[in-house]
């Protein structure tokens, strides 16, 4: 675990040890994969809640660099979001009261520096009045903008889409991103690194591009306060994955309204607190793993130089309906 981890624990053992309730977030550390069954009877054997806090304390700070990530995801998902959001770190005095509020579990991903007709919207009518939105969150002055959760054939995603009027309903249109659950919750864990890029914009160059998950990419540039959110794909012929017309650009008016609805998307979508990461199964925890997960590495990979050797076909086209970019 980085010292930064470790000294934000300790800056709020008191708290910690005082309201954590020990037994259900061990348990889902245990899940994940970051304590093992014995860490686990060891903290159900103290006798008092004060007692076990303290011994789940002890044990996490001396685990890998995945437990601090973990206990914060461990923590939401045991409905302790406020203790959740006391591990974010808030070095930063300027920013907003809704940003230090904020209660995500940071992803384990590496930052990259370099970088139809009328028929159809007939069709696409019918598919959106078969099918209502749990939430509809506007995310600027023009209604054009929203954040919605919504099922299709039984899954729920959330999407990042603009939104057109037609026959006085809103229709989804082709301009936007879909997230199955699990790459919101990273998505989310990215915000506190995009808003730090987005600060230090002009004192610092390059630009820096995280994987969600699939073939969806955030990318951001020192030249932009812009956050780029894009479906990629990968030619036979190309050395690396390339952006589609498929995704979504948010400035900070747009980035700082959806901050402000992370805490009503998850009292719509209750599912994100069972929702869990690929890269905590059994099955990640060797390179091999992750690079066989169509998640992780989702347009394969060379044994020689691990690059990725194929494409999403689904991407190929833009000008899918809303369902296609679920892929």
């Amino acid at each position: 675990m980085e010292n930064k981890h470790q000294n934000l624990i300790k800056a709020n053992y008191s708290t910690l040890v005082k309201k954590m309730m020990a037994i259900r977030v061990a348990e889902h550390l245990y899940a994940s994969n970051i304590i093992t069954d014995e860490m686990r009877q060891q903290i159900e054997a103290e006798k008092t809640s004060y007692d076990q806090n303290r011994k789940l304390i002890s044990i996490i700070l001396r685990r890998g660099s995945r437990a601090f990530m973990g206990l914060r995801v461990a923590l939401m998902k045991a409905n302790q979001a406020d203790l959740s959001r006391l591990l974010m770190n808030n070095d930063d005095d300027t920013k907003s009261e809704y940003e230090k509020k904020l209660a995500m579990a940071r992803s384990l991903v590496i930052p990259t520096k370099e970088i139809r007709d009328s028929r159809n919207e007939s069709k696409k009518a019918t598919h959106q009045q078969s099918q209502e939105p749990r939430c509809r969150i506007g995310l600027d002055d023009l209604n054009d903008l929203f954040l919605t959760a919504m099922s299709f054939k039984g899954t729920l995603y959330v999407h990042i889409r603009h939104l057109t009027e037609s026959h006085g309903r809103l229709i989804a249109t082709k301009k936007g991103v879909t997230f199955t659950l699990a790459r919101w919750l990273k998505f989310e864990s990215l915000l506190p690194d995009i808003q730090d890029f987005i600060d230090n914009v002009g004192r610092e160059d390059g630009e820096v591009q995280w994987h969600i998950g699939g073939g969806v990419f955030v990318s951001l540039s020192s030249g932009y306060p812009t956050v780029d959110i894009r479906h990629f794909w990968k030619p036979d012929d190309a050395p690396e994955p390339i952006p589609t017309k498929k995704g979504v650009t948010l400035n900070t008016n747009k980035l700082a309204r959806l901050r402000d609805a992370l805490i009503e998307i998850h009292e719509c979508v209750p599912e994100l607190q069972d929702t869990e990461l690929c890269m905590f199964s059994d099955s990640h925890q060797n390179q091999i793993g992750m690079l066989n997960c169509t998640e992780c590495t989702p347009f394969g990979y060379d044994d020689e130089d691990n690059r990725s050797m194929e494409c999403n076909v689904g991407d190929l086209q833009d000008t899918e309906p809303i369902e296609s970019d679920l892929d």
